[in-house]
């Protein structure tokens, strides 16, 4: 589940994650293509709940766990115990939302049982296109690859190997958390498909960065945490991403006090990704 920046502009930065841990039981294929669709920078997959009709449901590697809205949890009659607080980046306090327990949860040739999930305000879904949320540590113990020149999820067994030179070391407790280095220095990353920006960079980090112009007001917005300014820039010099190398990227700065950058849809789409979800591994490929 997302801040939604500015709905007018279709903006959203930074993953807000559900502490509710999902204790469900899991069967699938050895290897399972799931294709999916975009809505603008959001990539929409089929999902049925308890064997009915499948609806839309947005992946998300910037969400922690499955997100539903409350016309689909009253639509079956869904029930669960007690709340649980969400967070983000930027904001400690959050929200409380209440918890909810899906029996069944299929994707394709992919089922999950007595999965943790959390309601929402439908308007909290980003897009009046999907019913709910489903962030990848629904595939925990899988190997998860986002393709989107083919328009698919594969999801299958395996790992990937640690010494490869195209994989990075990646903290998948809650979203995918890792480390870059932005000219020489290590900062901490986020990478998150729902993303609508290439890279983009707290503004309170202004003065750790060289900057080739300087940050021009983009838009305005505001987050459950407080208004927030988005900024313009180009950075003056080298983002390296595991074995990728940007020279002097269009970057863009975002105030509210995040603490890490952005990873987004306009530089994923670019690459194909592997998430190793037992190693906490990432390999990251031009397409």
């Amino acid at each position: 589940m997302k801040k939604i920046i500015s709905k007018s502009l279709l903006l959203c930065f930074f993953a807000v994650t559900a502490c509710a841990q999902n204790k469900s039981t899991i069967t699938s294929k050895d290897v399972i293509e799931i294709p999916f669709t975009m809505d603008r920078n959001l990539i929409l997959i089929k999902a049925s709940i308890n064997n009915e009709p499948e609806n839309n449901y947005i992946f998300d590697t910037g969400t922690q766990g499955v997100v539903l809205n409350k016309t689909t949890v009253s639509k079956y009659n869904l029930k669960g115990e007690g709340f649980t607080r969400t967070g983000s980046p930027n904001d400690t306090i959050g929200i409380e939302v209440r918890n909810i327990d899906i029996p069944m949860l299929s994707v394709k040739g992919f089922t999950a049982k007595n999965v943790k999930s959390i309601e929402v305000e439908d308007q909290g879904i980003l897009t009046p296109n999907a019913v709910g949320i489903i962030g990848i540590s629904l595939f925990k113990g899988k190997l998860v690859t986002i393709n989107y020149k083919e328009s698919k999820l594969i999801i299958a067994n395996g790992e990937l190997k640690q010494n490869d030179k195209d994989v990075i070391k990646v903290n998948l407790s809650q979203v995918i958390e890792s480390e870059i280095k932005v000219n020489q220095q290590l900062m901490a990353v986020y990478f998150d498909s729902g993303g609508p920006e290439a890279i983009s960079f707290p503004l309170e980090w202004k003065n750790k960065l060289t900057l080739k112009s300087e940050p021009v007001l983009f838009a305005k917005g505001r987050t459950p945490s407080g208004e927030v300014e988005i900024y313009k820039s180009q950075l003056d010099g080298i983002i390296q991403i595991g074995n990728i190398e940007l020279k002097d990227p269009k970057i863009t700065l975002v105030s509210g006090r995040f603490n890490g950058i952005n990873i987004g849809f306009p530089f994923l789409k670019e690459y194909v990704t592997t998430i190793d979800m037992n190693n906490q591994l990432m390999k990251i490929i031009p397409n």
